[in-house]
């Protein structure tokens, strides 16, 4: 399928700006703002908190199955249609959860919530690179960045404070606002003839979906420590990797995958935005753990150190989008470092003290994640694969993992005594990655040196 290419002007940079952001909040809100009630949710439906987070984070789950899959729903449907049915979507379900009298229909709400969400940040990404270019996109994607960061640093505040004075089941009330956004915006920044390349068939994206469904099933109940059902998702996932290698053949429809994991610019944006969120999830659950746990501070003092990270992180985002100049090489160690030191900064805090140096610790970590977030999603975009649904719904299913291990990497060191461990091996890890993409060039983004694959246009679409 030929992607429609809409003529000069037909839309304006500043509505793909608002989606952009709408985008990145809607997920990254949904997500956060439920996971902060699951305590208050256990106790009012009278259940445990194991299994009332193992049903919370069927939102990852679900989003890992139908994810691979928006690239198909995007070439036939558009871009248009997509993501306004996924906010009116988002906001139907939002309701749904907070109208649940048990557990399962939470269950259900929640995996829709999933559901319509993973279209989101593909589409729209795709959908802008094929209306905008060079500084234009690196900007408007520096915003996306900017607004994830804020959703990741504020939506737990706002939830909290929503559980404590009206009581969990407004928490979704922020989703049900960014819904409306999301179609509002999309149906301004998008015109309706704009359609995807639709480079993998079907039965291809299927296939991708069983695998990655599977994997996030696995990580998912391990984290809630259902080990049965994540030995058996793990096992599920392992046996339909058999029928994605033959697939990933030359003349298979997974034979694009190989092509793409060959580019050593996707290589290195998916090493940044990965490590990047393996920190994220570490921060994220062991630092309030570990801080609550030794009684240095409460939760509301754990929330407020946060936003040392993440602040500085989102605030990075229309900086970053400003000065394409900057080569992604560059922001790519710059930014390894910078988590390298400030995790580094963190583990010497919980195994020798004194405590209090978690303050700057995230605060480095905050601006050399960001230094990350936004350039690492661009730099993938120019790349071939960027310019592929499928791929960039990979891309973001490997986000999503990276933080969930970072996650349960974090509680498990706590539950050990031991977070410190946790701090300085990712640093190290960083610290190894700049150490090798040091001196490294190639395929720069942000030079536009990158090409299209065979029989593509720049944008997306094909010659033809």
């Amino acid at each position: 399928m030929t992607s429609a290419r809409p003529a000069a002007g037909a839309t304006r940079p500043a509505w793909i700006i608002a989606e952009l952001s709408a985008a990145g909040l809607s997920g990254t809100v949904a997500n956060v703002s439920v996971t902060v009630a699951v305590a208050a949710i256990a106790r009012d439906l009278d259940a445990s908190i194991a299994v009332t987070a193992a049903t919370v984070v069927g939102l990852n789950v679900a989003m890992a199955f139908t994810m691979p899959l928006a690239g198909a729903w995007s070439a036939r449907l558009g871009p248009r249609t997509l993501l306004i049915a996924a906010g009116a979507g988002l906001v139907i379900s939002s309701l749904a959860l907070s109208l649940a009298p048990n557990l399962l229909v939470l269950a259900i709400a929640r995996a829709g919530q999933g559901a319509v969400l993973a279209a989101v940040v593909p589409v729209s990404v795709q959908a802008s690179g094929q209306l905008l270019e060079g500084d234009a996109k690196a900007r408007a994607l520096g915003w996306w960045g900017a607004s994830n960061g804020l959703g990741l640093a504020f939506a737990p505040l706002v939830a909290g404070a929503l559980i404590e004075v009206v009581g969990w089941r407004w928490v979704a009330a922020p989703s049900c606002v960014l819904g409306l956004a999301l179609a509002l915006t999309a149906f301004r920044a998008f015109p309706a003839a704009l359609r995807s390349d639709d480079r993998i068939a079907l039965r291809g994206q299927g296939i991708v979906a069983i695998v990655t469904g599977t994997a996030m099933a696995s990580l998912a109940t391990a984290s809630a420590g259902l080990w049965l059902v994540a030995g058996a998702s793990a096992a599920a996932c392992a046996a339909a990797i058999v029928p994605a290698r033959r697939a990933a053949r030359p003349g298979g429809p997974l034979a694009h995958l190989d092509t793409w994991l060959r580019d050593p610019l996707v290589r290195r944006s998916s090493t940044g935005a990965t490590l990047q969120m393996v920190a994220n999830g570490l921060i994220q659950v062991g630092v309030p753990a570990w801080l609550i746990v030794e009684g240095h501070v409460g939760a509301g003092g754990a929330a407020v150190l946060l936003l040392g990270m993440t602040l500085p992180m989102a605030s990075m985002g229309p900086i970053t989008g400003r000065r394409p100049a900057v080569a992604f090489d560059d922001r790519l160690r710059r930014g390894l470092v910078g988590c390298g030191v400030g995790l580094g900064a963190l583990g010497i805090a919980a195994s020798a003290g004194p405590w209090w140096v978690v303050g700057p610790g995230l605060l480095v970590v905050g601006f050399g994640a960001g230094s990350l977030l936004a350039p690492s999603l661009t730099a993938f975009s120019r790349s071939r694969a960027g310019t592929d649904t499928v791929a960039l719904s990979l891309y973001n299913l490997a986000r999503l993992g990276a933080f969930g291990i970072g996650g349960l990497l974090g509680g498990v060191t706590v539950d050990a005594g031991a977070p410190g461990t946790a701090f300085l091996t990712i640093a190290a890890i960083c610290a190894g990655a700049a150490f090798a993409f040091r001196g490294r060039s190639g395929d720069d983004p942000d030079h536009g040196t990158t090409t299209p694959a065979p029989g593509t246009t720049a944008r997306g679409g094909t010659d033809g």
